[in-house]
């Protein structure tokens, strides 16, 4: 049985999911993991919380608390950015404390996660974002999106970056572009991540 959210948020274009840590009454140390885009939130969750490899348990472990947001299918890179800066701005007005946040997403998640932390730093906004991470991260589409990355500077500056490829999966994004990457060729099965990605991204984390 999936573990239950604390609570849900229901946002404008898509909705989250907040899993606080065992003892915590609010967002202590939190982690942002954005779904890639149509992913229904149910199947996100039970990839996080899988027998196989249990992500949001090691990360509760560790005292973070996990917040998921799910993306609508086929919609706009600013769309989807609006509902990435949404989550991270309430976050941060919830938060307990100053910790700062991790930021990432698998799929067009991570692209999302991006596009939204770079955009925030163009506009002076500070997203308070120590960490971003991509799993299995697409490239925009040549064109439109691309442009639209490129006018943000295309990477986010202040955050360390941090890559994760796995299950066989080619990466769109060329690892040199991360601070630090992990690619692991084993196939994870239902989980998100498998053990050997999950436990390493943990390790690079800021405390």
């Amino acid at each position: 049985m999936a573990t239950a959210p604390t609570t849900e948020w229901k946002l404008p274009v898509g909705k989250a999911r907040v899993f606080l840590a065992p003892g915590h009454k609010g967002i202590q140390k939190p982690v942002i993991l954005v779904g890639d885009s149509g992913t229904d939130l149910d199947a996100l969750t039970a990839s996080v919380d899988d027998g196989s490899y249990a992500l949001l348990a090691e990360l509760h472990a560790s005292g973070r608390d996990l917040i998921l947001v799910g993306l609508t299918a086929d919609d706009t890179l600013d769309r989807h950015s609006g509902t990435v800066t949404e989550v991270v701005l309430r976050t941060i007005a919830e938060r307990l404390g100053s910790t700062p946040l991790t930021v990432g997403g698998t799929g067009r998640g991570a692209l999302a996660a991006r596009y939204t932390l770079a955009k925030l730093e163009t506009q002076r906004m500070d997203h308070q974002t120590a960490a971003y991470f991509s799993h299995d991260g697409t490239a925009p589409a040549e064109g439109d999106e691309a442009d639209r990355l490129d006018r943000y500077g295309n990477w986010p500056v202040r955050p360390l970056k941090l890559g994760l490829i796995g299950g066989g999966a080619a990466s769109e994004i060329d690892v040199e572009a991360f601070d630090e990457s992990k690619t692991d060729g084993s196939d994870p099965g239902s989980a998100l991540l498998s053990k050997e990605l999950g436990s390493w991204l943990l390790e690079h984390l800021p405390s």
